[in-house]
């Protein structure tokens, strides 16, 4: 299942996420990923120095997507300065003359 303006799919079926217990704000293309790091941390304790591939291949996966949002942000604002632009120099047009005694 693609997600409308990311390049990653979403990996982790919403069944998946809901038997996992993975919490709303955390259910994005990453969530694949948080699962089997849950399920590390808890069996681990939630020792620090525990699961660091997890952690590592899960924190990459966020920052991607984080990157990709602020591209995708950089290009939206590109485009507004852009019709802003053209919408300056379009209004420097006289649309009416002047006359000879104004």
């Amino acid at each position: 299942m693609a997600v409308e303006g990311s390049s990653k799919k979403m990996i982790a079926t919403q069944a998946e996420m809901v038997e996992n217990k993975v919490p709303i704000p955390y259910r994005d293309q990453c969530a694949h990923l948080l699962i089997p790091l849950n399920k590390c941390r808890q069996a681990e304790f939630y020792l620090p120095w525990k699961c660091e591939i997890e952690r590592h291949s899960y924190e990459k996966c966020e920052y991607e997507l984080v990157m990709e949002r602020m591209l995708q942000m950089q290009k939206i604002r590109e485009e507004e300065a852009k019709l802003k632009q053209a919408g300056k120099q379009g209004a420097s047009v006289l649309l009416i003359p002047k006359t000879a005694n104004a």
